[in-house]
C-alpha cells in the first residue's frame, strides 16, 4: 500500500504560494504540526515504501518512494485509491484482510503483487501496525511495503525442489525412513511400507531399533552410535524384521544431516532388500563347493581362467599330477611344466580361441610329478554368467599317452594286416599255380602253332600272303589272351590295392571262374552261375573284389574236394537296391558250434590255413559299405553272401 505526494513536498509548495499548512490540519497545534512535518520528512527519506492510514483504513499519507515506484499521484491513491496499484488477482484477498485487521484492531500482514511504474508487477510483503492514544483508541495506522519478489521466486523454486524431492522420496526404489535425533521414525516412503509391511501412520514415532533382530542388535547399535557421534554416513549389511515377524537381509545406508555448527538435525536410513542377492550368493557358494568337490574327484585335470586369460584355478587331480601347489600354478606358473617344444604351440592354439570366444582342443606334453612328460589332450570352452557376460574359460585335460602308444601299435598292426592280406593273395596264387600254368600254356601253344603255320604259308614257292596274315592275326589274339591272364595274376600279387573305378561285378565273377576252373576240374567240381544281366555298375576296387571272390570260391572248392559237388555263384539286386552276390557249395558245411568265429582273424579249420582270408574279406566288403555273412544250407554245404551299395557315394576308400 502507498501514500500520496504530500508531506514535505506539498507543504513547501503551499508555503511558497502563501498558503498556511495549518489550514490542512487546523486541529493540530503548532508544536504537534512541526513534529508531524518532521516525521513525514523522515518517512520520505526511508529507503522503502512507507505509508499511513486513518482509523477507517483510508490512506492519508505515503512517502515519495511509494509514489515514484507506482508512478501515481497522492490524489489517485488517497483513501482506498491505492487498490489500483494491486494486481487484479490479489486485490480482493488484500482488501478483505485489511478490513478484518481494521475490525479487530490488530496488526496486519499480507502478500500481494504491486504494479511498478513500467507496468511490471512484483511481489510485496505489506505490513501495518496501529498507533493508539493513551485511552487505547487507534488514531492512525503506519505501514510498509517490502519488495519480496526475489524471496518469492526463491520460495517457489524451493517449493519446486521440495516437491521434486518429495516425489523422488516416494518413488525411490529403496526404502527410506527419516529419523529424529533420538532414532524415531518421522516419515517413510512407499517402498518402506511395502518392504516392512507397515502403513505410514503405524511407524510414526516408531523406534527404528524395533526393526532390528536380536542377532543384529549389537552390530546396528554400534553403527548408529558411530553415526550419532561422528556424523557422516554408515553402510552395513544386516538383518531386519518385518511386521509379520519374518526377517530380510538388507543393505543399510544411514546418513546424518547436520548444521554448519555441527548440530545434528535429522538422520536418513536407506534400506535395500538384498535377500535374493544373499540367497543367490549362498547358492553360488554351495554351487562352487559342489563344483570343487566334483572337480577334485573327477578323473580329469580341470582348470579355469578369468577374463584376462590367466589361469585362476586348478583342481586337485591337476595339482597331484604336477606335484605343485595352487599358488605355483595360477597365472602363468603352469607353463613351467609344459615341454619346451610344445609351449609355443599351446599359446598359438589357446590365445586366438580366447580372443574369439571359441572352443578349442590341442595336445601337448606336461611334466608329471615323477619327472616324466605325458601327452595330454586339452579341451576348453568359454564361460558366461547368468546375465550373459563373459567370465573366462574352463577346460579339462586327459592323459592320452597310452592312447598315443596304442595308436602307434595300431598303425603297426594295420601294416601287418596289409602284409597278411598280401601274403593271403600270394598263398592263393600258389594254390592256383597249376590252373594258371594251364591258362597261360593254352594261348602260348596256340600262338606257337599259328607261328609255324604262318611260316609254312610264307615258304611256299608262291607264298600265300593272305593265309600267312590270318595265321599272324591268330598269333596276336593268342598273345593278347596270355597277357591278360598275366595281368590278372599281377594285379592280385601287387601290394597297391587302393584304386577304385566303375566296375561290372559280373565281369569280375567271370574272371575268377576262368582262373579257378582248372582247379575245379581237377577235383571233379562243376561251377554254375546265375548272373543278373541287368546289374548296374558300381564304384569299387577291382583287386579287392577279386580277392574276396577268390577267397570265397577257393573255400567252396576246398570244402567239396572229397565230395565232387557243385559251386554256384549268383548275382542279383535286393529289394532295397543293393547288389547281392552269393557263393554256395555242397561241401562239409560250417564248423559245428563255431560258425560265429569263422570271420575272426587267425581262426581256421584248414591244416595249412592262415585264418586271415575271411577276416580280410569281411573288412574289404565293409570298407565298400556292404556286409558279408555265412549261413548253413538246408542240405549239405554252406552259402557265403555279401552286399554292395549301388550308389557310388556310399562307397568310400578305406585302408581295408
Amino acid at each position: 500500500m502507498g501514500h500520496p505526494r504530500s508531506s514535505i513536498h506539498e507543504t513547501s509548495a503551499r508555503a511558497e504560494s502563501g498558503q498556511d499548512d495549518r489550514s490542512r490540519f487546523p486541529e493540530i497545534p503548532k508544536d504537534r504540526e512541526r513534529r508531524e512535518l518532521t516525521l513525514r520528512g523522515v518517512m520520505d527519506t526511508i529507503p522503502g515504501l512507507v505509508w499511513s492510514a486513518l482509523p477507517d483504513g483510508g490512506v492519508e499519507f505515503c512517502n515519495q518512494r511509494w509514489l515514484d515506484y507506482t508512478g501515481m499521484s497522492f490524489s489517485e491513491i488517497k483513501g482506498w485509491g491505492w487498490a489500483a496499484a494491486i494486481h487484479p488477482q490479489d486485490i480482493t484477498h488484500l482488501q478483505e484482510g485489511w478490513r478484518k485487521a481494521l475490525a479487530r484492531s490488530n496488526s496486519f500482514e499480507a502478500e500481494a503483487r504491486m504494479r511498478r511504474a513500467d507496468g511490471c508487477y512484483r511481489w510485496f510483503l505489506i505490513q501495518a501496525m496501529p498507533l493508539r492514544d493513551s485511552g487505547g483508541r487507534i488514531i492512525r495506522w503506519y505501514g510498509t511495503n517490502t519488495d519480496i519478489e526475489e524471496l518469492k521466486l526463491a520460495q517457489e523454486e524451493l517449493q519446486k525442489q521440495t516437491s521434486r524431492l518429495d516425489q523422488l522420496f516416494e518413488q525411490a526404489p529403496e526404502a527410506v525412513a527419516v529419523l529424529s535425533t533420538d532414532d524415531r521414525i518421522v516419515r517413510v516412503n512407499k517402498e518402506f511400507t511395502r518392504m516392512f509391511g507397515y502403513e505410514p501412520d503405524e511407524v510414526l514415532q516408531f523406534p527404528v531399533n524395533d526393526l532390528i533382530v536380536p542377532e543384529a542388535q549389537i552390530e546396528s547399535s554400534r553403527a548408529y552410535t558411530r553415526l550419532l557421534k561422528e556424523g557422516g554416513r554408515v553402510e552395513v549389511e544386516t538383518v531386519r524384521r518385518r511386521k509379520d515377524g519374518t526377517e530380510i537381509d538388507v543393505s543399510l545406508l544411514a546418513v546424518s544431516v547436520r548444521t554448519a555448527s555441527g548440530e545434528q538435525v535429522v538422520n536418513y536410513a536407506i534400506y535395500r532388500d538384498i535377500t535374493e542377492r544373499k540367497r543367490a550368493e549362498e547358492r553360488l557358494r554351495e554351487s562352487e563347493a559342489r563344483f570343487q568337490a566334483m572337480a577334485d574327484t573327477a578323473p580329469v585335470l580341470i582348470w579355469m581362467t578369468g577374463t584376462d586369460s590367466l589361469c585362476s584355478y586348478f583342481n586337485k587331480p591337476w595339482l597331484d599330477f604336477t606335484g605343485r601347489t595352487m599358488e605355483q600354478e595360477v597365472g602363468t606358473g603352469w607353463t613351467e611344466g609344459v615341454h619346451p617344444d610344445d609351449l609355443q604351440g599351446c599359446f598359438d592354439c589357446f590365445l586366438p580361441a580366447f580372443h574369439a570366444r571359441k572352443p578349442f582342443r590341442m595336445e601337448y606334453r606336461l611334466r608329471r610329478a615323477d619327472g616324466e612328460y605325458r601327452w595330454l589332450m586339452e579341451s576348453g570352452i568359454p564361460r558366461y554368467a547368468g546375465a550373459g557376460e563373459f567370465v573366462g574359460y574352463i577346460g579339462s585335460n586327459i592323459d592320452i599317452t597310452d592312447l598315443k602308444r596304442a595308436e602307434v601299435e595300431r598303425q603297426r598292426l594295420h601294416q601287418l594286416e596289409a602284409d597278411l592280406a598280401h601274403l593271403n593273395r600270394v598263398s592263393m596264387m600258389g594254390e592256383l599255380a597249376a590252373s594258371l600254368a594251364h591258362e597261360i600254356k593254352q594261348p602260348i601253344a596256340a600262338a606257337l602253332m599259328d607261328a609255324k603255320t604262318c611260316v609254312r604259308w610264307l615258304r611256299r614257292d608262291t607264298p600265300d600272303v593272305a593265309e600267312g596274315c590270318e595265321a599272324a592275326s591268330r598269333m596276336i589274339n593268342d598273345a593278347t589272351r596270355a597277357a591278360e591272364v598275366i595281368d590278372r595274376v599281377r594285379s592280385l600279387y601287387r601290394r597297391d590295392t587302393s584304386d577304385r573305378e566303375l566296375l561290372d561285378v559280373n565281369e569280375i565273377i567271370r574272371e575268377m571262374i576262368t582262373l579257378l576252373h582248372d582247379k575245379a576240374d581237377r577235383n571233379s567240381i562243376s561251377i554254375r552261375t546265375e548272373l543278373d544281366s541287368e546289374l548296374p555298375p558300381i564304384t569299387a576296387d577291382r583287386v579287392q573284389l577279386q580277392q574276396v571272390l577268390m577267397n570265397l570260391m577257393l573255400n567252396g572248392v576246398e570244402a567239396m574236394k572229397d565230395t565232387n559237388g557243385e559251386l554256384t555263384v549268383t548275382s542279383k539286386r535286393t529289394d532295397d537296391g543293393q547288389l547281392l552276390i552269393s557263393v554256395s557249395d555242397s561241401g562239409i558245411g560250417l564248423p559245428a558250434g563255431e560258425g560265429g568265429r569263422i570271420f575272426e582273424a587267425f581262426f581256421t579249420t584248414k591244416a595249412q590255413g592262415t585264418g586271415m582270408g575271411l577276416s580280410i574279406s569281411r573288412r574289404i566288403i565293409e570298407s565298400h559299405g556292404g556286409r558279408l555273412w555265412a549261413c548253413a544250407n538246408t542240405g549239405p554245404g554252406a552259402t557265403f553272401q555279401f552286399t554292395l551299395p549301388t550308389d557310388a557315394a556310399v562307397s568310400s576308400p578305406s585302408a581295408a
